[in-house]
């Protein structure tokens, strides 16, 4: 994972518009990928990353940390969006937390799913997040839509990275043994 860069809006205009239905349009035009950026970097309680290879070879995707109360200790990830096919969903939400507990210190990390994203909602159940009972909605293109939310606290956080550790090194071995490598 590396801070987002200028250099990257041509990459995130592409990124998103192979996103799919789950993603709010946003941007459609390069310059207009550049004003998001020229707006994100003028903010101090966001962070938003790229997502590549170990080696840098390859982006992956990008995965955000925003809403960042510095008194309450708090923040919300999201902003996750992988390439077609890529396989860093397990490592890129690791890093994502490692940033928020290990660099930041904050006290808990919530993220907001569509309800509808049955993929994500399982990903975040199945790391071993809490899912809030109470419902949220969420915007998504100007409407307002059902949504699930997950919260992890520091103190939930190392059973958490021990379970996705796990996974990231099973799979790992999985892709080493079958003969595939990450460039």
């Amino acid at each position: 994972m590396r801070p987002v860069a200028a250099s990257d809006a041509s990459y995130l205009l592409e990124l998103r518009a192979a996103g799919g239905q789950f993603l709010n349009r946003g941007a459609s035009t390069l310059d207009e990928q550049r004003a998001w950026l020229d707006r994100y970097f003028a903010r101090n309680d966001d962070y938003c990353f790229i997502v590549e290879t170990a080696n840098g070879q390859r982006r992956e995707g990008l995965v955000g940390l925003y809403d960042i109360d510095r008194d309450a200790r708090t923040a919300e990830w999201g902003r996750w969006v992988l390439a077609p096919r890529s396989n860093a969903a397990v490592e890129s939400a690791l890093l994502v937390y490692r940033f928020a507990f290990d660099v930041l210190s904050l006290a808990s990390v919530r993220c907001r799913t569509l309800a509808g994203n049955a993929k994500v909602v399982a990903f975040h159940d199945s790391s071993g997040l809490a899912r809030m009972p109470a419902a949220v909605t969420i915007e998504h293109d100007g409407v307002q839509r059902a949504g699930v939310e997950h919260r992890l606290s520091q103190q939930q956080w190392p059973g958490v990275r021990a379970r996705l550790d796990g996974l990231a090194a099973r799979f790992a071995t999985a892709l080493r043994d079958s003969g595939r490598t990450r460039r």
